[in-house]
């Protein structure tokens, strides 16, 4: 097991000594780059969608209406698609509207059986083809998951293999940063950290953990172990002593958590929403991925939003249940708050500047909901948003009504926005091609 275990933490630290470090190493060529920026995706669920009455934003006007008035100072960086719709979510096998939307949502093919969807969703086949050069291909966020069936469940690698969401930010941030970036007395809450800091202390922590094991090992594995540890410590010595290359987006800033609180109360939904956006923003700066999403909450909504001062789940309010909601103005409030969740996550991403614009531009932020009439389910007349334009692909400032189209078709130019080529998403039964108007 010992012999095992090394040869384990020799290949880990091998491949971030040999490829990780080989382009800023002395010998090697080092000396400060900069770095193109690269195109990112972040997919964003929100539960329940629409309603009847909802005020949505209309085509040519110069607000975006009372529901997202959060996003009006965005508006030159959005595309609000009008009119889409969810073709194969009628087909195949599944559940009721939420149980099949979900896994529809981003797949856009019929389900493998009532409990798994048929195929990769959009980030995952984006992820699959940009990922290899970053430490994790994508990264899974979630807020308050109370179910765990298919309304929870929007992101799939493949037909029939879920995707689960990290729901503590605190377990996220020390999968991102390995807990060496933690505010210490050495190490300044929030101050800027570069890429070659971040390996040095995954080295500082791979030492730590030998020096630990070795008392437990034969008097030759403990030979092996010591001189693995000395070229180790050669490395690190030389890590410090090489200027780190330039970010993309500047300096990488970890985020500060404060203290752990519970991720499933309710109370604490918007305090986790903001803290999950934030390690988002950090894990795309540092480079750490170029893929990830965001799930908030159940699609069949179990909050009842008492900050808001709201005390009926979601899932009520969409249905009007009791008549707990005649005029919609909770859900209302509720669209609303989530447009400023939305827009507090663009707004993060524009703060940081990135070749000649912001992170913002480079970077693809999909904001998507199940149904265009809660009450009755249904997806013929959806409304998603884009922000962001990965670098110039998506032409901004308007809303789209695209005339039923298909969500596989956005997916299609979503892609495309990637480097993608296909013609088609999903099932190619649901597909016209690209949406064009969004380039127009």
């Amino acid at each position: 097991m010992n012999k095992r275990w090394l040869a384990s933490r020799r290949a880990a630290l091998g491949m971030l000594g040999a490829g990780g470090l080989s382009a800023v190493l002395p010998g090697r060529g080092a000396r400060a780059v900069a770095l193109a920026p690269q195109p990112r995706l972040i997919v964003i669920h929100v539960p329940e969608g629409m309603w009847k009455t909802a005020q949505r934003p209309v085509v040519g006007a110069t607000t975006l209406g009372p529901l997202f008035s959060a996003l009006d100072p965005l508006r030159s960086q959005l595309t609000v698609i009008e009119n889409l719709n969810m073709k194969s979510r009628p087909n195949g096998p599944g559940g009721d509207g939420h149980h099949r939307g979900v896994p529809h949502m981003f797949t856009c093919t019929e389900m493998a059986d009532v409990n798994n969807a048929g195929g990769a969703s959009v980030d995952q086949k984006i992820a699959q083809a940009i990922g290899t050069t970053s430490k994790f291909a994508s990264l899974q966020f979630a807020v308050r998951i109370v179910y765990g069936d298919t309304n929870s469940k929007p992101i799939w690698s493949a037909p029939s293999r879920v995707v689960p969401a990290e729901q503590s930010p605190w377990t996220a941030y020390t999968r991102l940063f390995g807990g060496a970036m933690a505010p210490s007395a050495t190490t300044t809450a929030g101050a800027p950290v570069s890429g070659l800091d971040l390996k040095k202390s995954a080295m500082d922590y791979a030492l730590a953990d030998m020096a630990s094991l070795g008392p437990k090992l034969s008097v030759s594995d403990r030979q092996r172990l010591i001189s693995y540890q000395d070229s180790l410590r050669s490395i690190e010595t030389r890590l410090a002593t090489v200027a780190p290359p330039m970010a993309t987006g500047g300096a990488c800033m970890p985020p500060v958590l404060g203290a752990t609180i519970d991720k499933a109360a309710e109370a604490n939904y918007p305090t986790i929403g903001a803290l999950q956006m934030d390690l988002i923003v950090a894990a795309l700066q540092c480079g750490l991925t170029r893929v990830a999403s965001l799930q908030w909450g159940n699609s069949n909504d179990q909050c009842t939003y008492s900050w808001l001062g709201i005390n009926k789940l979601g899932h009520d309010l969409s249905h009007n249940n009791g008549n707990c909601d005649p005029t919609g103005s909770k859900k209302t409030q509720v669209t609303q708050w989530y447009a400023q969740q939305y827009a507090y996550l663009l707004n993060k991403l524009k703060a940081i500047p990135e070749g000649t614009g912001t992170m913002l531009d480079n970077t693809v932020v999909l904001w998507a909901s199940e149904f265009s009439e809660t009450n009755s389910h249904a997806c013929d007349s959806l409304l998603w948003i884009l922000g962001g334009n990965a670098g110039g692909y998506f032409t901004q400032g308007k809303v789209v009504d695209v005339g039923g189209k298909s969500v596989n078709d956005l997916h299609t130019s979503i892609c495309n926005a990637f480097g993608i080529t296909d013609k088609t998403f999903g099932n190619p039964a649901y597909c016209a091609g690209p949406l064009t108007a969004l380039h127009a």
